[in-house]
């Protein structure tokens, strides 16, 4: 009975540590095989590479040995990017462990960034955005620091952070 109770806890407890990746893996179970996306996933063997590439900045080499992972998927389709962009904000919007950080509605953009905490500590965060020059959804797991996350947003090459830098000085 007892051994049970333990395997029935440990079960939700693996259910729910990949809840937030099952997004980005339920995205690409439905539409992966379309030739309009580009999907990159970067693990943390790959980021270790590049230590050697930073090693004269040891901030931003702590922040990479903190992630686990980032998974990009982009496309460039005009006509089909709104499609991927509603199909992953009804992902996110399901999941119940993502707490969205921020959102932001205008003319031909869309943003929202959504977070995943556990223990005080931010686990994963999401990005998901539409504009004109395209769609993104963007994971990143690992222990994420938010402020140095934004403070090397540049060198993530991750445009869409820039948005929530200028909120988060206001």
């Amino acid at each position: 009975m007892m051994g049970r109770t333990i395997f029935i806890l440990f079960f939700i407890w693996i259910n729910s540590s990949v809840l937030a990746q099952d997004i980005v893996k339920s995205f690409i179970d439905k539409h992966g095989k379309d030739d309009n996306l580009e999907i990159i996933t970067i693990g943390k063997k790959t980021m270790e590479t590049m230590y050697p590439l930073i090693s004269e900045n040891p901030d931003l080499i702590e922040v990479i040995k903190s992630l686990e992972s980032i998974r990009i998927i982009s496309s460039k389709d005009m006509e089909i990017n709104k499609e991927y962009y509603d199909s992953a904000r009804e992902l996110l919007s399901k999941s119940k462990r993502m707490k969205e950080l921020f959102s932001m509605s205008e003319e031909n953009k869309e943003l929202i960034i959504t977070i995943r905490e556990s223990k005080n500590s931010i686990k994963e965060l999401i990005l998901l955005s539409e504009q004109d020059d395209g769609f993104n959804l963007i994971s990143i797991s690992g222990a994420i620091n938010l402020d140095v996350l934004l403070k090397y947003s540049e060198d993530f090459n991750i445009k869409e952070l820039e948005q929530l830098r200028s909120v988060k000085r206001n």
